[in-house]
């Protein structure tokens, strides 16, 4: 549902280029097709529901056909670029990033685009699908720079991604529809010293919780013998709460203590 959302506000913000004058786009080309009239029986064009193109009057761009249908064009001097506004994708397989961390990452990517302005795709761009195919593993090392390896798993990636590679690809005419990630792993030569690393540091976190829950154990039974009337010197109590630590984090230890309490 996530995806269809952010799908159909992209294509909200779709951009459409100026519709061009296709009987008299040039003073010349009307002049021309009035004197040679006969023109005029190959002047129609026919765009599909999902074509548009791009209107070049003696190699100069006045606009686009933005509309699907038979169209009249002036035959004198005027040439249409057609594109596809049809939804297209795009893999990208195993780009080498660097996360936040400075860790060398292989990243894979799915995107969905399409072509949306025919001036910016035929006329100021060459080959628009070349140019989104080359920008994206841009786009994914620039979001990898600003994120730790498990950020990039989270939902926010798709969406950082899918902004940063469309101001990327904006200029060529194309909106991106989505990006998402399909792969993320280590470098090999640092993925079982990373693995290592984790297994260390949850060895320690759980350690740590260990005496902690002990060290709370023996104080509150400390605490609770106190308030059943039971008294410690001071020796007797130190004894009693190292016992209590060692028994709860080695359930193995035996006490060597053989009296720790007096009654009143």
């Amino acid at each position: 549902m996530a995806v269809s959302l952010m799908d159909t506000d992209l294509e909200g913000q779709e951009e459409i280029d100026v519709d061009a004058n296709l009987c008299c786009p040039h003073p010349l080309s009307a002049v021309l097709s009035c004197v040679c009239c006969p023109v005029w029986c190959c002047s129609t064009q026919m765009f599909d529901q999902n074509e548009r193109a791009a209107v070049l009057v003696w190699g100069k761009y006045v606009g686009s056909i933005n509309q699907p249908g038979i169209h009249i064009v002036n035959p004198c001097g005027v040439s249409t670029r057609k594109i596809t506004t049809a939804r297209k994708t795009l893999d990208i397989r195993e780009v080498n990033v660097t996360d936040k961390e400075g860790n060398p990452v292989y990243i894979s990517g799915n995107v969905a685009y399409k072509i949306v302005s025919a001036k910016k795709a035929t006329v100021d761009t060459a080959q628009p699908e070349k140019y989104a195919s080359e920008m994206a593993p841009m786009a994914l090392r620039t979001v990898a720079a600003r994120c730790h390896y498990n950020d990039l798993r989270g939902e926010s990636t798709s969406q950082m991604l899918a902004e940063e590679l469309q101001k990327l690809v904006t200029s060529a005419g194309v909106q991106v529809l989505r990006f998402q990630l399909t792969d993320l792993k280590y470098d090999k030569q640092i993925a079982s010293a990373m693995l290592a690393r984790q297994q260390a540091v949850a060895q320690v976190d759980a350690k740590r919780t260990l005496v902690h829950g002990a060290a709370e154990t023996a104080s509150s039974t400390v605490m609770r013998l106190k308030q059943l009337g039971h008294s410690f010197n001071g020796e007797n109590e130190q004894r009693l709460i190292h016992d209590l630590l060692l028994k709860n984090l080695d359930p193995d230890y035996k006490s060597q203590a053989v009296v720790y309490a007096q009654q009143r």
